[in-house]
């Protein structure tokens, strides 16, 4: 896809244990790209998610089986500073907090709520959300890979996110919800050709190709704005819930550099608190893990959120205000 506007052209760092040709990133686009992928499939990643204090009990959970049945590397949450001394006592002092309202330039969610969209102010946190774990994407970038995870997702088997030729491995979903096409289409001026969804509770991404992505919508739409408030001016339909991280993100590689993915089918389940007890042991978790790869318990259903509350109030910080 051709440019007039100036490039920049950016070295990329070379990959522990792999043999690289020099790629270089023009305007977030390689020109060249990496010979030989080895050992990706083991690569210790970054996981990034973000979390209100509600979700705390279940993202507990979703820590302690990240670090078995996922290369980790780290925990990165984003979440409010107010949140901060909850999180680590309930997560413990090795995950990494980032200050929700510091990671992207020129919005917060105090400002975003005020922004004239149906279902706001209150919805404005799901956009928000979204929007800080792309931010990461511009974060520590010699590291060029992070994993996206919902918080209310339990992982229940060993899973990785390469394949042996180091390509990205995107879970496939059947969720269709056209708002989320229209926004891409407006963003980027084409149809995304939806074959499957990818929204499935979780990304690999590499972050030379989001910083492209948003790059791109930042150069594609009018106005000096940075990429959070274009992409919020350019939603499609008139429906709640009009953009997906997932479904720009996956789609976006899918057309632009499909040479960089394979996809697959994971068997997993959003019905969390209606397919296990209330007080899943050990042995719940095990034998969920034979019927699906991951599992979350979302907000609208309350078992084990109900039973985990006791302990996100046990951890409770006197005086201190939660969202």
């Amino acid at each position: 896809m051709g440019s007039s506007t100036k490039s920049v052209c950016v070295p990329m760092p070379p990959l522990a244990g792999v043999a690289t040709k020099m790629a270089w990133v023009a305007f977030g686009r390689e020109s060249s790209i990496l010979l030989k992928m080895e050992n990706l499939s083991s690569r210790p990643l970054d996981i990034v998610c973000a979390c209100r204090a509600k979700d705390l009990p279940v993202l507990k959970l979703t820590a302690e089986n990240l670090r078995q049945f996922v290369p980790f590397k780290s925990l990165r949450v984003f979440t409010a500073r107010s949140n901060f001394r909850e999180c680590a006592a309930v997560l413990g002092p090795d995950v990494m907090m980032i200050d929700e309202d510091t990671a992207l330039t020129g919005m917060t969610l105090e400002e975003l709520r005020r922004f004239p969209e149906p279902q706001f102010p209150q919805g404005a946190g799901w956009y928000f959300q979204q929007f800080l774990k792309l931010s990461f994407a511009f974060t520590e970038t010699e590291n060029d890979y992070y994993l996206i995870w919902d918080a209310d997702t339990i992982p229940l088997r060993p899973l990785q996110f390469f394949d042996d030729q180091g390509r990205m491995l995107f879970t496939k979903s059947p969720e269709h919800h056209l708002p989320y096409f229209e926004t891409y289409k407006n963003l980027f001026g084409k149809d995304p050709g939806y074959e499957f969804s990818f929204i499935s509770q979780h990304a690999i991404v590499r972050k030379s190709l989001l910083r492209e992505m948003l790059q791109r919508v930042e150069k594609n739409l009018p106005g000096n704005e940075s990429w959070p408030w274009k992409i919020m001016r350019n939603l499609g339909g008139n429906k709640p819930n009009r953009f997906s991280e997932y479904e720009t993100w996956g789609h976006y590689v899918k057309n632009f550099h499909p040479e960089a993915a394979v996809y697959r089918d994971l068997p997993w389940s959003r019905e969390g608190n209606r397919l296990m007890p209330a007080r899943p042991s050990a042995a719940d978790l095990e034998k969920m893990g034979a019927q699906y790869a991951f599992i979350a318990f979302e907000a609208s259903h309350k078992g084990l959120r109900r039973f985990l509350k006791p302990l996100l109030n046990r951890f409770a910080i006197p005086g201190v205000g939660r969202r």
